[in-house]
């Protein structure tokens, strides 16, 4: 009865969640998102170092990504996971389903739980459409809003907006819900929420990670643009509170070396 209590509690929250989400557009389309992203993947792969070594290592994130897609907000999208090869501690989501990470977040990881949540936090961007309001925004104050409608200037768009990266950042507000969202994704596929507090606490103490000076740092470390660690710590350690979930939550997956084989050989794989 505990069990199945909790579990309804999830989905409820979970349900709440997704409909008081930012999805809503005005200008593009769920369709034009999905060219918009795949252009944004497109360029932004000739700028960073994707990671080709061990095949666990691509295979681990996108498994743990791909089960987390199916509860969240958005689950019909097309997702696709990318493994940065880059010390940087970092990821970032685009519109469209496309979500990166690099291996430096990795290495900094301790369990799966971890890789899970900020995962699931990029997901709850790409639910709330953060990528999508950026880019609308961005085509309103430069007036190129009309370029939508005037047959396939994706490539030129994204061109144009990447050229600020700012539409790669969002602001506090949105790192918030995505803090919130990426919980509740978390817990309803069964990984230990707690992980994304254990992240955080991580780079407190840490002071962040380095900086390569390429497109990644330009676009932001992950933690930089965000809300104040201490802060996100309380919010999402309140939010928590009240969905009822322990720390040490037997019904939660932690995703310990000890206990989760994909996790331990990413890990290894990685030299760590």
């Amino acid at each position: 009865m505990k069990n199945a209590f909790r579990i309804v509690a999830v989905s409820t929250a979970l349900l709440l969640s997704c409909a008081s989400a930012d999805s809503g557009s005005l200008l593009i389309s769920e369709d034009r998102e999905i060219q918009m992203g795949g252009e944004y993947n497109s360029q932004l792969l000739q700028e960073m170092p994707v990671y080709t070594g061990d095949v666990r290592v691509n295979d681990y994130v996108t498994q743990v990504g791909n089960a987390l897609a199916v509860n969240s907000g958005r689950p019909t999208l097309p997702y696709h996971f990318t493994v940065v090869d880059s010390e940087e501690i970092n990821a970032f989501a685009v519109m469209g389903g496309y979500v990166y990470v690099t291996t430096g977040l990795l290495r900094a990881s301790a369990s799966g739980a971890e890789v899970a949540t900020i995962v699931a936090h990029e997901l709850g961007h790409v639910s709330a459409r953060h990528g999508v309001r950026a880019m609308e925004t961005y085509l309103i104050e430069k007036g190129l809003t009309d370029l939508l409608f005037q047959g396939d200037q994706t490539r030129q768009l994204v061109q144009g907006a990447l050229s600020t990266l700012s539409l790669l950042t969002f602001s506090k507000d949105q790192e918030r819900e995505a803090d919130s969202l990426g919980v509740q994704y978390a817990a309803a596929t069964q990984w230990n929420p707690w992980g994304i507090i254990d992240f955080f606490t991580y780079l407190e103490d840490a002071g962040g990670g380095p900086s390569s000076g390429g497109v990644l740092s330009q676009i932001g470390e992950l933690f930089s643009t965000h809300p104040a660690n201490p802060e996100r710590i309380a919010n999402v350690t309140a939010e928590l509170e009240g969905m009822g979930i322990a720390k040490d939550d037997p019904d939660y997956r932690k995703g310990l070396p000890s206990e989760d084989s994909g996790f331990a050989a990413m890990k290894a794989a990685l030299g760590g």
